[in-house]
């Protein structure tokens, strides 16, 4: 009797690795699916819906950072008086949200996790830099909540219709896509910071 037992569970344990084994390798095959399907598709206007909440991008703006008014004219500060600043020829590109849940349910979300902005002369997506959303993580059923989501990015000199777009790229419970960002303008004087 003991010896069927001890079968019975190598059994089950074989089962188990060998269902464990498949699902790893479905999980990779589909992540790298995923990332040889190319870029995700782009939204036909300012707004997003995925997996339960909703983005819309309601302005631009750019985030002058490099002057500082002591009262008698101001100065320039230097990059090492203002760390998380954006060097270079980096300037911060402010775009304000509303972030809607759409769903019956309380809703998580991760603003660093989910968002980057991709395109313009960025060879590679790049993360948020700020935000003035802060630690809200969730959203009640039906709420929405504005903010300002700020990403350093190197805006090229004048019209150049080679330059690609740029977008705000959202990853949401494995869906994603991009939504178009336009740029506010004449982009600020950047000297130093």
């Amino acid at each position: 009797m003991g010896q069927i037992a001890q079968r019975g569970n190598g059994a089950r344990r074989t089962v188990v690795v060998a269902t464990v084994a498949l699902l790893t390798l479905a999980s990779l095959s589909l992540l790298a699916w995923t990332r040889l399907a190319g870029a995700p598709p782009i939204a036909p206007d300012s707004t997003a819906t995925l997996d339960g909440m909703s983005i819309e991008i309601r302005k631009t703006e750019w985030a002058v950072l490099n002057h500082v008014d002591n009262g008698q004219g101001g100065y320039l500060m230097p990059d090492q008086m203002m760390p998380g600043a954006p060097t270079g020829n980096e300037v911060r590109l402010g775009l304000g949200v509303t972030l809607t849940n759409t769903r019956a349910d309380t809703q998580g979300f991760s603003l660093v996790d989910e968002f980057w902005i991709s395109g313009g002369l960025e060879p590679e997506p790049k993360p948020l830099s700020a935000d003035t959303i802060g630690d809200l993580s969730r959203l009640g059923p039906g709420t929405a909540l504005q903010g300002t989501l700020y990403f350093d990015v190197e805006v090229p000199d004048g019209e150049d219709p080679t330059i690609p777009p740029l977008y705000l790229e959202w990853d949401r419970g494995g869906n994603a896509i991009r939504i178009p960002v336009q740029l506010p303008g004449e982009v600020p004087e950047h000297s130093g910071h």
